[in-house]
């Protein structure tokens, strides 16, 4: 019956208008991926829904072979960004076993494309599941774009995966750009050799390429790191936005004062109130609370969201937030946001003061270790940003490379945090929350 079928005059018109539907479908299931991973009101494990009938259409384009694999390929090179995703995804998905070298194609395509579109490219290759990504994406370090180049350095990067010595030339690169990208992903693949060359390179760049290399720095293990990170926090100045969460996650109890005086800096309040309550020490409390009356309203979030992080209070109000782009008459979906009125944060302190003794450092109301930055990667309500932190805490203080991505494939993340638990049960009590 089906080669009959086959044999239609409209047979061919038929099966392009089903892959049409399988592509359209891909474009809009990537596109919410993408928003919902970063999404505070969406649990991250729910994201593994969308996952599934990502594949599932990947599946059925693959076995439709060319008809479906010509109408990728034409949806890969055109130039709206959802197409070029969508499309670059099927044919990336596309094997030798299928006829055709699907990673191939698309690694040469990303070689040409234009400046603006590489970031899709990336995002398409660090979701990709292909075993050779990593292998073929090595080739494009020696890209003559350094554009290119420093794509290819976050794919590795972000994957956890490459070749981190034909990485480390990159270090000496023209690009600010590739230079950054380098080093992040040689901290990512945990490439001591390149401390001694990352420590070298904080003595004489910009400003603007401390934050990755301090970052790196850190992961690889550096004593200076920590150092410079105080130095520059204590000049202020122009200062790069992500130091007082630096000096938090890798720094100690004495930081504190330099991080409250950071929160007068006019460009670095928010970042530093964050950074206060990721240190977590419990007499800072009446001070964030004293930032809930702040006039500006980032500071107040930050102030709010600081105090739940240490305490674990949990004091949250809800409200509703118009979707972008959606009519004024409409409801608008619910959100949870950090409570930002002093008086209850007040009252609860009064009545939970005592609780915070006979520890240095609390996160979520409890005294903090490793063990709770892995809880913070594993709670399904953990949001991204929240989780990225924890990721890094671990990656600073734990020295292993086990590895984790809150943008990961939800399998992926999975995976790793098993084997951060399985870690941090084998190493519990082992490990103090400092250098």
């Amino acid at each position: 019956m089906l080669p009959s079928l086959l044999r239609h005059p409209s047979a061919q018109e038929f099966l392009l208008e089903f892959q049409e539907e399988h592509l359209s479908e891909l474009e809009f299931l990537l596109g919410q991926r993408e928003r919902y991973i970063r999404d505070p009101q969406v649990h991250w494990p729910d994201v593994a829904d969308l996952e599934h009938r990502i594949e599932a259409h990947v599946d059925a384009m693959r076995a439709s072979g060319t008809v479906a694999l010509e109408l990728a390929r034409e949806a890969m090179t055109g130039g709206d960004e959802a197409q070029v995703m969508a499309g670059a995804h099927v044919v990336a998905s596309f094997q030798e076993q299928d006829g055709a070298d699907g990673l191939g194609e698309t690694i040469l395509t990303l070689e040409e494309t234009a400046d603006d579109l590489l970031d899709v490219w990336e995002e398409v290759l660090v979701l990709s599941e292909h075993l050779r990504v990593a292998e073929r994406v090595n080739s494009l370090l020696a890209s003559a774009r350094a554009e290119v180049r420093a794509t290819a350095a976050r794919i590795l990067g972000r994957r956890h995966e490459g070749n981190a010595e034909r990485i480390l030339p990159l270090l000496d690169d023209a690009s600010p750009e590739v230079r950054s990208a380098a080093v992040m992903a040689l901290a990512r693949l945990d490439y001591r050799p390149a401390l001694t060359a990352v420590e070298n390179l904080l003595q004489y760049v910009p400003i603007s390429e401390w934050e990755p290399l301090t970052f790196a720095a850190l992961c690889l293990g550096s004593p200076r790191a920590l150092k410079h990170c105080r130095q520059a926090c204590q000049a202020g100045g122009d200062l790069p936005s992500g130091f007082p969460r630096l000096l938090a996650m890798a720094g100690e109890e004495r930081d504190l004062p330099l991080l409250q005086k950071l929160c007068a800096h006019p460009k670095l309040a928010s970042q530093a109130i964050a950074a206060v309550g990721i240190m977590g020490i419990p007499s800072s409390v009446p001070f964030l609370i004293e930032h809930l009356s702040s006039d500006a309203l980032e500071v107040r979030i930050a102030a709010a969201a600081a105090l739940n992080l240490l305490t674990g209070a949990n004091l949250y109000v809800t409200a509703r937030a118009l979707e972008e782009g959606a009519d004024g008459d409409e409801p608008g979906r619910v959100v949870r946001l950090a409570n930002m009125d002093a008086t209850p944060w007040t009252q609860w302190w009064d009545g939970h003061e005592p609780r915070f003794s006979g520890s240095r450092r609390f996160r979520r109301g409890k005294p903090l270790s490793l063990g709770i930055c892995v809880e913070e990667l594993a709670d399904p309500s953990s949001p991204f940003e929240v989780r990225e932190r924890a990721a890094q805490e671990l990656r600073i203080h734990s020295k292993q490379a086990i590895g984790f991505e809150p943008d990961w494939p939800i399998r992926r993340q999975r995976a790793a945090i098993d084997r951060w638990q399985q870690w941090w049960t084998d190493h519990r009590g082992s490990r103090p929350f400092r250098r």
